[in-house]
């Protein structure tokens, strides 16, 4: 809840470090594959909100008072982070390669 991450922000995802947290793709595959919402997921409510935050209805004072937050855990769980499947990827030549051989096909269904 520091001043510049807690200033009407909605949602906050913790990534491990295989995981480019600028990359929109890998963190919700993060989201998909290593949580579980039941234990990862926490609600933080009463949180600072602002005047352009336009889910937040107008207090009669005219403040826009507060809401909640998700902060979601995408790590591998703790407990057993030793025993987790390791991460299945393909080299970037391997990428490369199938572009160029796929290359039409990609380009038809843009």
């Amino acid at each position: 809840q520091c001043r510049a991450g807690g200033y009407m922000s909605r949602y906050t995802i913790v990534v491990d470090e295989d995981i480019d947290p600028s990359n929109f793709e890998e963190v919700m595959w993060g989201v998909c594959t290593r949580t579980d919402p039941a234990q990862d997921i926490e609600i933080l409510r009463r949180c600072w909100s602002g005047p352009l935050d336009p889910a937040i209805p107008f207090t009669p004072d005219g403040f826009k008072g507060f809401h909640s937050r998700a902060v979601i855990d995408a790590c591998r769980p703790y407990e057993w982070r030793e025993q987790f499947s390791p991460v299945v990827g393909c080299s970037p030549e391997l990428i490369a390669r199938m572009k160029e051989k796929w290359k039409e096909r990609l380009e038809q269904i843009g």
